[in-house]
């Protein structure tokens, strides 16, 4: 090589960046699920299907178990969640196509090297479409011309109208559309899915455009639409099966549930519906607003479970679904004052208390009438964030403080007037604007920008758990705690706190965006935030 070829290779060299959100992390201590948008890619190995969709980054389905598993999105390093082309290579290395660039691994998870569009020399606004290789190098497809590349380096060593060699090609994005009436005429398409021959329909009756269409190794035919769903081919029973991930949002509000999580979140252009996510299984059912009667196009920012009956709170209204008869309905309710919303709801014996903007309302469970339990007068236009309860005490986090309502006697009570103080307690510098509250077994933490509160149910102390530089002094938007660490999330992050050791985690990541919520399941952490889904494997 000589020093010209020297300098150039240097060059590209340099313009590699490995990504990886911390090299102590495993590729899949992160996990984000998303919304994924049309499919526009699919390549192989000899384990996965490799999906590159539009929003969602790239889906990992098992050839095996006919199961996803964890996605890779920018969870894992890359540099964008909207992959416009993948391609497996036959020596490993799993290459995708963004609107960035061009990003390669290894190990096909994680330690991702990254080569930004300028080094690849892409005019602006063009985009990869397709990815293939020939014996000794890697190709990139654009709709004017193509470009050649190292296999190892990623180093760009020529550009051209159309190779000079024979390419094998992943599938890309079909610009036109495609005949498949001699295919789709041999074959039955599963699960509700139906054919005239020209186009697809969903069991919604929907129109569904095919958007890639891609043979693995030993000739079965599989093609992507414009939702998101794949299928896959079978050549012995002439079949095709329909496949999908996808969340109903990205921009999670609330999360409901334990084993499994009902997931909404604010309606904007690209929110679909609501999601029910299996977490043990890595399966989404999506309820779409479009193709469900009586489902009203409405945001989501708080939701119960009442075990026949789910409850999702928006503006001045619950949408409700009712499970046995998969029926849903709004309830339109006044709130009072101008613009409000359901911040927070509590199921107590057969009622349901509404925390909003303006106050506190309570409905009975099964009329969805309004009830005056006497406390609505004290609440007027005050700001309820958050409500839990604990045997006969209901707790009330407000922007005029801390309220404790005891069921059994029907008394309401303030935080100075309410259970013990530890001799070392000292009052927030703020008695106002607690904006979260979470709960574990033996305490409840109250939180507002200047601390962290808890109160003990069993000694009936409060004390003093989390000094305001610790999280900035930032107002907190949501809490979650298990075994003395504390999870905290503010407008500037995810901050882990271990109470007992008095240690402290910082996380800032862009996929995570801005945490809505939280909740804490065995060994994983997971989080309601406005880029989708997101699983924290923190212990």
């Amino acid at each position: 090589m000589n020093h010209r070829n020297n300098l150039i290779f240097l060059y590209f060299i340099q313009t590699i960046i490995f990504a990886q959100p911390e090299l102590r992390f495993l590729p899949f201590d992160w996990v984000q699920y998303r919304q994924t948008g049309k499919v526009n890619s699919i390549s192989f190995s000899d384990r996965f299907a490799y999906i590159a969709t539009e929003y969602g980054g790239l889906q990992r389905f098992n050839l095996f178990s006919n199961r996803f598993d964890e996605p890779i999105t920018m969870a894992q390093g890359l540099q964008s969640n909207t992959i416009t082309a993948t391609h497996r290579s036959s020596n490993g290395v799993l290459w995708v196509a963004t609107p960035l660039g061009i990003e390669y691994s290894f190990n096909e998870e994680g330690d991702w090297r990254f080569i930004n569009r300028e080094s690849l020399t892409l005019p602006y606004g063009v985009k990869i479409e397709r990815i293939g290789e020939s014996s000794q190098d890697i190709w990139l497809d654009t709709p004017t011309l193509v470009y050649r590349l190292d296999p190892i380096t990623g180093v760009v060593t020529g550009v051209m109208a159309n190779p000079d060699v024979p390419v094998v090609w992943s599938s890309g994005l079909l610009r036109f559309q495609t005949d498949l009436s001699n295919i789709f005429i041999d074959y039955s398409i599963l699960n509700g899915w139906m054919t005239d021959l020209r186009t697809l329909f969903n069991p919604n009756g929907k129109n569904m455009r095919i958007t890639t269409m891609a043979k693995n190794k030993i000739n079965e035919l599989w093609f992507g639409t414009e939702d998101g769903t794949f299928f896959r081919g079978d050549n012995s029973m002439r079949t095709f099966t329909p496949y999908q991930f996808s969340l109903g949002t990205n921009n999670i509000k609330d999360l409901e549930g334990k084993d499994s999580f009902w997931i909404g979140g604010v309606e904007d252009i690209s929110t679909l519906g609501i999601s029910y996510f299996d977490a043990e299984r890595n399966i989404a059912d999506n309820f779409y607003f479009d193709e469900n009667i009586n489902m009203d196009r409405l945001s989501v920012y708080s939701i119960i479970n009442l075990k026949n009956e789910i409850w999702f709170g928006s503006e001045d209204a619950i949408l409700v679904y009712n499970i046995d008869k998969d029926f849903w309905r709004t309830f339109n309710l006044n709130f009072g004052g101008n613009k409000s919303w359901v911040t927070s709801f509590l199921n107590v014996k057969d009622q349901v208390w509404i925390g909003t903007p303006n106050g506190l309302l309570v409905l009975d469970k099964w009329s969805k009438n309004a009830v005056n339990v006497g406390l609505e007068k004290y609440f007027k236009n005050i700001f309820v964030y958050d409500i839990s309860l604990d045997l006969d005490q209901i707790f009330i986090a407000t922007d005029n403080g801390i309220f404790i309502y005891d069921l059994k006697n029907k008394k309401l009570y303030d935080l100075k007037s309410f259970g013990y103080k530890s001799k070392d307690f000292i009052f927030p510098m703020s008695h106002f604007n607690f904006t979260a509250l979470t709960k574990d077994k033996d305490n409840i933490y109250f939180a507002n920008a200047t601390g962290i509160i808890s109160f003990n149910f069993n000694e009936r102390t409060w004390s003093n758990i989390v000094n305001p530089s610790i999280f900035g002094g930032q107002e907190i938007i949501s809490m979650a705690v298990s075994n003395q660490i504390l999870f905290i999330s503010t407008v500037n992050g995810l901050v882990k706190y271990d109470t007992r050791e008095n240690l402290l985690e910082t996380f800032n990541y862009p996929f995570l965006g801005r945490v809505n919520d939280m909740y804490i399941k065995g060994r994983k952490i997971w989080l309601g935030t406005s880029e989708g889904l997101v699983s924290y494997r923190f212990r």
